[in-house]
């Protein structure tokens, strides 16, 4: 049986204590005083609200990007070398997806496989039209994103459930958009708005 590599898991230990002070940074210095200083969206000016929601853009991707590589990256590889686990495929190109469709299946690719095998592959083995397959999958893993951000933050708004949900729809849109002569990539809308 093959031994950890210590000198590997020290490493990726290292660069995931640096980055989670990065994102600490971030959110301290950008996230926070915009927020702080922000008033209620519906009770303002749309165009203050549209100004603040455009300047935690930029902090907030730097933030889901900082996170992407500490979690999927980092930890999940130092888990798998200290358990010495052998399929170290976490994630693939997701940043060269050409539609929302590729980039669901390639950004989280252990939640991917499980929802494939569990939920979609059942779904359609019981005579369940591929469409509404789609949709099962994507409730699932909505009412599982709700209660990874709802539990710990003891708040349940239900926006992380509509964020996934939305996307079954832009499935729809996009497919629409591709059947016209008018090539139009929305993927990155969809993903960030």
């Amino acid at each position: 049986m093959p031994s950890v590599r210590k000198g590997c898991v020290f490493r990726r230990f290292i660069r995931l204590i640096i980055f989670t002070g990065l994102i600490g940074f971030i959110i301290e210095q950008y996230i926070n005083p915009i927020v702080k200083n922000s008033q209620h969206p519906l009770k303002g000016n749309l165009l203050y609200a549209l100004e603040r929601v455009l300047k935690l853009s930029v902090p907030n991707l730097y933030v889901w990007l900082c996170m992407f590589y500490c979690f999927f990256h980092l930890w999940l590889n130092i888990l798998a070398e200290l358990l010495r686990f052998g399929d170290r495929e976490f994630y693939k190109d997701w940043w060269n997806a050409k539609t929302v469709e590729e980039y669901w299946k390639m950004w989280n690719m252990p939640v991917h496989k499980w929802m494939v095998r569990h939920i979609y592959f059942p779904c359609l083995r019981n005579g369940i039209p591929k469409g509404l397959a789609i949709f099962i999958a994507f409730f699932v893993s909505a009412v599982f994103h709700e209660l990874c951000i709802a539990v710990p933050c003891h708040i349940f708004k239900f926006w992380a459930f509509i964020g996934i949900m939305f996307q079954v729809r832009a499935f729809k849109f996009q497919l629409l958009l591709s059947q016209w002569t008018l090539r139009l990539d929305v993927t990155y809308i969809f993903l960030i708005g």
